[in-house]
């Protein structure tokens, strides 16, 4: 029994000691940081849609089911091209045999920051908007 245990207590020490971690500040590790601009512009030229994937003729490569919501490549190319990238997956094709499918598809994690943007932008509009429509109503008096 001590015998285990002490073997035990070597092995969780030879553990600890090999995992370190390196802490990187985030104004190192991102560079030329720039604000988002005209995101309202190029998010008008964005068309969400709905859409299946065809399950039956790719069931190799084991896609959702049901309704999707998202974009099509080709129409997020032309304003974020930096959105649009290329996956590949693995399947197995047969008894060992596998195969390499390549296709592209959009980060729509990556649309957060710009609808952020966007929605100040709007913001800023509405609240010109609204010191505009104050004075009208203080001159009209």
């Amino acid at each position: 029994m001590l015998m285990k245990t002490g073997a035990l207590g070597l092995a969780f020490a030879a553990c600890t000691m090999t995992v370190s971690a390196q802490k990187i500040n985030e104004k190192e590790l991102k560079v030329n940081v720039d604000k988002i601009a005209n995101s309202t512009q190029q998010l008008k030229n964005l068309e969400p849609v709905t859409f299946q994937y065809d399950t039956k003729k790719f069931n190799y490569l084991e896609l959702p089911t049901g309704a999707q919501y998202g974009f099509l490549v080709s129409n997020v190319l032309p304003e974020f091209p930096e959105m649009v990238a290329e996956v590949s997956k693995q399947y197995n094709a047969g008894k060992n045999n596998s195969k390499v499918v390549k296709y592209t598809e959009v980060q729509t994690e990556s649309l957060i920051p710009v609808l952020v943007a966007a929605i100040k932008e709007q913001q800023a509009q509405i609240d010109l908007l609204k010191k505009e429509l104050d004075l009208l109503k203080e001159k009209s008096k």
